[in-house]
């Protein structure tokens, strides 16, 4: 089971909440572990009711064409109900009754008539889609009270279950594989272009799924390089890298310079690993965000980067921002145990080049542990391969 379900009980009793019911592919797969390719491609076909009473039953509420699909994975512990989305197509494609008797019309009709059946037709019920909850009330003469889940879920999420870390570690792996294989592409003469190219096959070769590269060639005394520049010894070349695996993401980053690094580039860069390594000690369960921030920040200006002025961190699991940010923004958050975060420590020195470092990081019982390789964040194109510059 993906779900920690002793913190849904206790963020569920905090709010006062019964039920909650999800419907993006997300958070339907993280409360049930159900993932067909029918409902993950066409979002709102599979949705997922928790009840807070475990006695009550929890259900994966889908078309009924996709109840007879293999799940990915070990499929869901939850029972799983089924809905009329076309007369006449069965479970498994199976040829049915040509007007679906009997079934519910809609996913509306389809989790009225759950709650109504676990008598969770009253109190406050969270629904991830407030639109999905009003026609749900009306369905059921407006005896729930709706309220926002879409936060609910992230807060859940934020402490990883032993199943979500195993996908994390391997999102983390594979992401960086494809890193360093782009990498090698550029040190062997590739454009950028055409290692973007390299990091989307490379991820997918290793079993993951790429999802995002911003790379960015930059010149000193110059600036942003197009893509598909020829680079030049003492340019530098930022990797932010994203590739998931079960779903679960991850967040790397990494800086390449051609040629051997200048002096200046090898005191900025060591500021930066320097300071990082020194400020790991703020990263523990109950600081604020901004303070861990301002922690690391001041850590790398003390360690030989004055000018250094920013650092951004951020949760990540199923999504690239995996806790509550209510009304789309990036607002801070109190660090928890068994949570993973990632640290993005961009730079640029107009003068010097652009640089980039990112890790993956575990936060459990007071213990700081980086899931990817915690050196390499520099690396040196030389000879046609990359250089680790430790």
């Amino acid at each position: 089971m993906l779900l920690n379900r002793d913190r849904a009980d206790a963020l569920m009793d905090r709010d006062g909440v019964t039920a909650i019911v999800a419907s993006t592919p997300i958070n339907t797969f993280y409360l049930s572990s159900w993932a067909t390719d029918a409902s993950w491609g066409f979002g709102d076909l599979a949705l997922a009711v928790l009840p807070r009473d475990h006695a009550r039953d929890a259900a994966v509420l889908t078309v009924e064409v996709d109840m007879g699909q293999p799940q990915q994975g070990q499929g869901t512990w939850m029972i799983v109900r089924g809905y009329a989305r076309k007369a006449g197509i069965g479970a498994g494609g199976v040829q049915a009754t040509m007007n679906a008797e009997g079934l519910p019309q809609n996913h509306p009709e389809a989790v009225a008539a759950h709650l109504r059946e676990q008598r969770l037709d009253t109190g406050r019920v969270a629904f991830e889609d407030r639109g999905l909850g009003i026609d749900v009330a009306a369905l059921l003469g407006g005896t729930i009270e709706i309220v926002e889940a879409r936060d609910l879920l992230r807060d859940i999420r934020m402490v990883k279950t032993a199943p979500e870390m195993a996908n994390m570690r391997a999102a983390s792996r594979k992401t960086e594989l494809a890193l360093q294989i782009s990498a090698e592409a550029i040190a062997a003469g590739a454009t950028c272009a055409e290692a973007e190219r390299v990091f989307w096959s490379a991820a997918a070769l290793a079993g993951g799924r790429p999802v995002f590269l911003l790379i960015t060639p930059y010149r000193a005394n110059f600036g942003r390089l197009p893509k598909n520049a020829a680079l030049e010894p003492g340019d530098t070349v930022t990797f932010d890298a994203t590739a998931e695996f079960g779903h679960y993401t991850s967040d790397i980053g990494r800086t390449a310079v051609i040629g051997e690094p200048s002096p200046d580039q090898l005191r900025r860069y060591n500021a930066t690993r320097l300071g990082w390594r020194e400020a790991l000690p703020h990263f523990k369960a109950g600081a604020l965000s901004t303070d861990v921030e301002k922690a690391v920040v001041a850590c790398i200006q003390a360690n030989g980067n004055p000018e250094f002025r920013a650092c951004g961190l951020h949760s990540v699991g199923l999504e690239h921002t995996d806790h509550p940010h209510p009304g789309g923004g990036m607002h801070s958050f109190t660090l928890v145990d068994g949570m993973v975060l990632s640290c993005d420590l961009p730079w640029i020195g107009p003068e010097v080049g652009k640089f980039h470092f990112e890790d993956i990081i575990y936060l459990k019982d007071d213990v700081v542990e980086i899931l990817n390789d915690a050196d390499g964040r520099l690396m040196a194109c030389i000879d046609g391969r990359t250089v680790r510059v430790d």
